[in-house]
């Protein structure tokens, strides 16, 4: 029997009627595979094999939220699409899940004894202006392909952080800045190239096996391993962007101007508001160490005069103390937000609200002016959006979503802020919308928060048709 763990089960998925299974206990520490097995796939890698113990093991293993622990058995760092295959017919043969990951923030415990494939070394990008598309490798970032759409006039459905992956967003749904315009990012998703669990590589769209493309819009990638994507691009030549920030004692008067704005601004325009409460960490810069504010971050692309004539409320209702808003390229667009791109240990919660009358502003303002463990509780004007193309998640039905986040070292930290996420959606229950994209989800809820049971239905009958034998590991990428 090989070392590495047997699967439990002949399919990953659970019918619509099952529940989703809570997040594993730890596993007991990962036992090295087979040496034989590991020389022969080594030999024919373009990338790297990393196993317990080795050099460069913590890096590889670790996901970028380092308060999970994924507890892979081996990490493949995958170079070219003959890489993903090499490891995912090895995984076969020994009885292994797969999980496939790529930069990006999520993690997830059902990562536990899996072969691990990083597809981050797949850097491919190729953009066609006329077309307005772009073919991109599953290790690109969206900061790397927003830099290559610099002078296209055109950008990508990109959120709010460089450093996640640009497949990654479109299959877990993705609230981007654009949804306004054209939905969620995994609208845009056209066509993939992936690696079944029979080890064949094959190209996909929806001429092909739409239901499949519908599931992986959306549905996370878990019936296969994508190695690329072809997607849409947006046309864009006057992006304009930014951040206003001003002090949390402004949050009440910030937060009315800010709603009042959203209920006005065209879909050219998308605005979102934050809390900020930095820690006294001496790594910070002294303005911002201990303090709290309010930040209003905003996108057009109709200008910079339709900009700020939306701004104008929120430059009024207080002293401005940080102000980045200005003409911007596409690579300035995911920098808006100044999120931390460096692993970081953290607890995250999300929400939609339907929509965001007085007496939610107030209370929203109530929740998030308290001292508490949150380092962030965002608030984007996201809904109205086309849904582009048949997906799990694909549609921005509500108006608005909230996405709290804490930094959180420590089991105590974390449940700390486990419980202020429970507290900020109860204060907001009255106004809950309905699921929110995958994207958003709390890996220790699981991918249940954000799939009804039909949706489930059609991820685990793609499943059923293509990975029959559950090769593969579904986690929150």
């Amino acid at each position: 029997m090989s070392p590495l763990e047997p699967r439990m089960s002949s399919s990953v998925l659970p019918t619509a009627q099952t529940a989703l299974p809570a997040s594993p206990e730890p596993p007991a520490p990962p036992r090295r595979p087979d040496p034989g097995d590991i020389a022969t796939l080594r030999a024919g890698l373009a990338g790297s094999l990393v196993l317990p113990g080795e050099p460069g093991w913590a890096a590889a293993s670790a996901p970028w939220n380092v308060a999970v622990a994924e507890r892979p058995n081996a990490v493949l760092v995958a170079a070219n699409a003959g890489d993903v295959v090499a490891g995912v017919r090895l995984a076969v043969a020994r009885g292994v899940k797969v999980a496939v990951t790529g930069p990006g923030h999520g993690a997830s415990a059902t990562l536990a004894s899996t072969l691990r494939v990083s597809t981050d070394g797949l850097q491919r990008i190729e953009v066609d202006r006329a077309a307005r598309t772009a073919r991109v490798g599953a290790g690109v970032s969206w900061g790397v392909l927003q830099a290559a759409l610099d002078g296209t006039g055109l950008t990508g459905p990109v959120g709010s952080s460089p450093s996640v992956s640009v497949v990654g967003l479109l299959l877990q749904g993705g609230y981007s800045w654009f949804s306004r315009r054209v939905g969620a990012a995994a609208g845009s998703l056209r066509a993939a190239e992936v690696v079944a669990a029979d080890g064949s590589i094959r190209w996909i769209d929806d001429g092909v096996d739409p239901e499949a493309m519908a599931a992986l819009r959306g549905g996370g990638g878990g019936f296969a391993a994508v190695t690329e994507v072809l997607l849409d691009l947006i046309e864009a030549p006057n992006l304009a962007g930014g951040r206003l920030m001003l002090p949390i004692e402004a949050a009440s008067a910030v937060l009315a101007a800010y709603a009042a704005a959203t209920r006005t601004a065209p879909p050219e325009i998308t605005l979102w508001c934050s809390a900020l409460r930095f820690p006294p960490l001496p790594e910070l810069p002294e303005p911002l160490r201990g303090r709290a504010f309010v930040a209003v971050d905003a996108v057009s692309t109709a200008g910079l005069d339709a900009l700020e004539r939306a701004l104008a409320g929120v430059r009024a209702a207080g002293p401005v103390v940080h102000d980045t808003v200005g003409v911007r390229t596409a690579s300035g667009i995911p920098a808006i937000c100044e999120e931390p791109v460096a692993p970081t240990p953290t607890v995250q919660r999300g929400f939609t609200l339907a929509d965001l009358p007085d007496d939610a502003v107030a209370a929203f303002t109530a929740a998030v002016t308290q001292p508490g463990p949150h380092l962030a509780v965002q608030l984007r004007h996201t809904g109205g959006g086309p849904v582009l193309r048949d997906g799990l998640a694909t549609a921005v039905a509500d108006g608005y979503v909230v996405n709290a986040l804490a930094v959180a070292p420590t089991p105590a930290a974390q449940e700390a802020a486990r419980e202020a996420n429970e507290r900020l959606a109860v204060a907001l229950a009255p106004w809950r919308g309905g699921r929110p994209l995958p994207s958003f989800v709390d890996p220790v809820d699981g991918l249940a928060a954000a799939y009804d049971g039909e949706q489930r239905a059609r991820l685990d009958a793609v499943a059923r048709r293509w990975d029959p034998e559950g090769t593969f590991v579904r986690s929150l990428a």
